[in-house]
């Protein structure tokens, strides 16, 4: 994951155009591991589909980072760098608590993979469609 964040320092990207498009990409990339995991009963799939899960999502972490900090004064990191990080354990612990949770719906291991696979496929699929009409409006303009 830490090699994936320290290439993108490297590439040499418009990420104002394409930013949101490798946003979706990885989500995607992310949403099929989780998903492969799912079907598979290979303890190796398993390894390999969390090897590329977790430096996919380190990468999508960045790219985010350098999306939402281009577009900020540097007064304003900590502020809206901790309100991120409160929002996202927020969602993160709702997440929890209802699907892993013996309270909420208790799903098993198995079950939890297709769950956050389709989360991270929604998520893809918002990232692309924005990122195909910004894409399309810069060619319009």
């Amino acid at each position: 994951g830490s090699v994936t964040s320290f290439i993108v320092q490297y590439m040499k990207i418009n990420w104002d155009l394409f930013g949101e498009l490798a946003l979706g990409i990885f989500s995607a990339i992310d949403a099929g591991s989780l998903i492969l995991m799912h079907f598979t009963t290979n303890i190796w799939a398993c390894y390999a589909g969390y090897l590329i899960f977790k430096a996919c999502y380190m990468f999508l972490i960045t790219i985010a980072t350098f999306q939402i900090a281009v577009n900020l004064s540097m007064e304003r990191y900590a502020l809206m760098f901790g309100f991120n990080n409160f929002v996202a354990l927020v969602i993160q612990t709702i997440l929890t608590v209802v699907v892993v949770d013996s309270r909420g719906l208790g799903l098993d291991i198995v079950i939890q993979f297709l769950i956050y696979g389709s989360y991270f496929a929604v998520i893809a699929g918002i990232f692309l469609i924005r990122s195909i009409y910004m894409l399309v409006s810069s060619k319009c303009k």
